[in-house]
């Protein structure tokens, strides 16, 4: 890979703590698809995951059994893939739910439980003795069964460290292989998510750990970097940022950081990360931002003279990634910021000189042509976004009212 990143990343960064490889560990068939409005059937999930396989990912969320018995026959088709990646299932802290996964063919799987008190009074009307009990239960219970198990903690970051530390102690004891460390709200920054790693990895003792963010103040990727640097090695991650509300941490986007600004391998071929974007965006329905880093429209679209003469003299100058490296391949488009670099550069292709003066009149016809009924078209287009998210992305409350009168007069056949 190229290393265009500045030195002071290198000078400045501590290396104390952080792991020498990093696991990935995908969560797109499972968290990304709680996104609202996204579906993905069977056949999604065996192409999603297949393609994951292909390209290195470590491990492989296929779901949650619990949710509905057409969620438990993907799951099976997953598990009976035969990927080299692990292929487990996310559970409940209960034997029920454990039994359930077994009952699939599962070998893996990754068993939670909130450890907040907020979570614990408001969703379950427990308490923290309640919760240790019923999570060292279910260890017990996993272990004897001989099943590989993981746990995961919600809503770590707002929960009370010194129970958290006390009962990961436990887990670890009863056989839990990884621990995984959740930002569940968003609920911290980047530096105190270090710190706070830190401080619960030194606590209680090496792993492997594993940490899942998400993005309600649009730091999920820049929080599982510092977790990372603390010495997470399984970072839970959904292509395209997927996932609740605002999302989880992009895969595409972590990857990159994690070889490039880390320099920690991953294992992951990055040159098919863009085939992947665009496949888990044309099976889920969520599109692309044209600004988003590594896989958006624009992200390797160079329209300005600036970028554009700097470009041509060294990739480098705006480029820390290149285009080749994640799939992609770089355009120099024209537009209102355009200057006389890119359309000589273009010229050099062909025979065809201009002089000067005619440079000049050919980039003033450029900026009209790109001016034409241009807000009549966002216009339309911003009309047929906001039908298709209100229609495909989940339906809206009043069509909810809709139907259930249509069910009540009896007229929804």
């Amino acid at each position: 890979m190229s290393d265009y990143i500045a030195d002071n990343n290198t000078k400045y960064i501590s290396k104390i703590g952080m792991p020498e490889r990093v696991h990935i560990w995908d969560e797109t068939l499972r968290g990304g698809e709680q996104s609202p409005g996204v579906i993905f059937d069977i056949q999604d999930k065996v192409d999603i995951a297949t393609y994951m396989d292909e390209i290195g990912v470590a491990v492989i969320d296929a779901g949650f059994p619990m949710m509905s018995k057409g969620e438990r026959e993907a799951i099976k088709v997953l598990l009976d893939l035969g990927l080299k990646a692990e292929v487990g299932v996310t559970v409940r802290s209960s034997k029920e739910d454990i039994d359930t996964a077994l009952e699939l063919g599962a070998e893996d799987i990754y068993m939670f439980s909130t450890t907040s008190k907020f979570h614990l009074h408001y969703k379950h009307g427990l308490t923290e003795d309640d919760c240790r009990k019923n999570v060292l239960a279910a260890a017990e219970y996993a272990a004897e069964r001989g099943v590989n198990f993981d746990f995961i903690t919600e809503d770590t970051t707002r929960s009370d460290v010194d129970f958290v530390v006390d009962l990961l102690k436990d887990i670890k004891e009863l056989g839990a292989r990884r621990i995984i460390l959740c930002d569940t709200v968003s609920s911290i920054t980047p530096e105190a998510m270090y710190r706070f790693t830190r401080d619960i990895i030194e606590r209680v003792g090496e792993g492997p750990w594993g940490v899942h963010c998400h993005n309600d103040f649009g730091l999920a990727v820049a929080n599982t970097i510092a977790a990372v640097q603390a010495g997470v090695e399984y970072p839970t991650l959904t292509v395209n940022s997927l996932g609740d509300s605002s999302g989880n941490p992009a895969m595409e986007e972590v990857i990159m950081a994690v070889e490039k600004l880390l320099h920690i391998s991953t294992g992951i071929d990055t040159t098919k990360l863009y085939g992947l974007c665009k496949l888990v965006e044309e099976r889920s329905g969520v599109y692309i931002s044209p600004q988003k880093p590594i896989c958006g429209y624009n992200a390797y679209r160079h329209e300005s003279e600036v970028h554009v003469s700097g470009v041509l003299a060294h990739t480098g100058a705006y480029e820390p990634i290149l285009p080749e490296e994640v799939g992609r391949e770089r355009e120099f488009v024209l537009g209102k910021h355009s200057g006389p670099t890119n359309v000589k550069n273009l010229l050099e292709t062909s025979d065809m000189e201009l002089t000067e003066e005619q440079i000049s009149e050919v980039l003033d016809n450029i900026e009209e042509k790109i001016e034409l009924n241009r807000d009549k078209k966002i216009s339309q287009f911003l009309h047929q976004r906001d039908d298709y998210e209100s229609n495909v992305l989940g339906l809206p409350e009043e069509r909810f009212w809709e139907i259930v009168k249509e069910v009540r007069d009896g007229d929804s056949g």
